[in-house]
């Protein structure tokens, strides 16, 4: 080594802790300025559902991001901006008979105290002692941050479910694996698209919109990679997304389960 650069690789000689402006800068000359990747690799993604795996099993894959790096840049902001928004530390009001209760947890606890029905009274007490966690600021900030740590991981390996559900659905085709994770990766960096657009400010409401927007997506990308009639499609995809609902559902419990710390004992 002679000076700031190798002279077999050109790699720099001088090794320092990376920034964070360092990996944006390096992120947007990559995939923005050098080459260009990013903005059609997008275009083609939001625009044309399904037509980004196609041309990555075409082989034409040099001129777009590939799947890994385009899954991580839209988890990675939609956590980011998640977690900024202190979305998942605002408490809602909780209506009893149709009034607003101050204190969701004393509410229950008069409700057990009063209740005569032994399963019952341990039922309300239990879920006071639930909501007694998330009437502590610093609790719930707590809360909040292990779902965020824990949240992205738990997306992860949910992906490759959902590519085993589209192999189960497209078993006769006798299609790689490979494939319908490829498919997948592409299918949640749209999911995590969408969800970044809501958390934008000022299009909020547009939130309720978002379901039906990912499974009309998800209808025309099954009908473009895999091909086949529309309405088989529309039925595996609302199968698809009814059965992946409840899987996340499960997962997000057991997510909640573990973040909060809550001593799940009944008394």
């Amino acid at each position: 080594m002679h000076g700031p650069y190798c002279a077999q690789c050109g790699q720099e000689t001088v090794h320092e802790m990376p920034t964070l402006r360092e990996f944006a800068h390096q992120y947007l000359h990559h995939y923005v300025a050098a080459e260009g990747k990013l903005l059609p690799t997008v275009k083609l993604l939001l625009l044309k559902p399904g037509q980004l795996t196609l041309e990555y099993l075409a082989g034409r894959r040099r001129r777009y991001v590939m799947p890994l790096p385009l899954y991580v840049t839209f988890s990675f902001l939609f956590f980011l901006l998640l977690g900024w928004s202190g979305a998942m530390t605002h408490t809602h009001p909780v209506y009893i008979d149709n009034q607003p209760v101050a204190h969701p947890t004393q509410a229950l606890a008069a409700l057990a105290a009063s209740d005569s029905d032994a399963d019952e009274k341990r039922i309300l007490s239990f879920a006071s002692s639930v909501m007694s966690v998330f009437d502590q600021p610093e609790k719930v900030a707590a809360f909040s941050e292990h779902m965020l740590h824990r949240l992205p991981y738990a997306v992860f390996v949910l992906m490759p479910v959902f590519a085993a559900m589209c192999a189960l659905l497209y078993r006769r085709r006798r299609q790689h694996y490979g494939m319908h994770l490829l498919f997948t990766v592409h299918l949640h960096a749209f999911i995590f698209a969408v969800f970044l657009f809501c958390l934008i400010p000022g299009l909020g409401a547009y939130a309720a919109w978002s379901m039906p927007a990912i499974l009309a997506y998800l209808v025309v990308a099954l009908k473009r990679v895999y091909g086949g009639r529309w309405w088989p499609q529309a039925l595996r995809a609302v199968l698809l997304g009814a059965c992946y609902a409840v899987i996340s559902s499960l997962a997000l419990a057991v997510v909640t389960f573990v973040s909060s710390g809550v001593d799940w004992h009944l008394s």
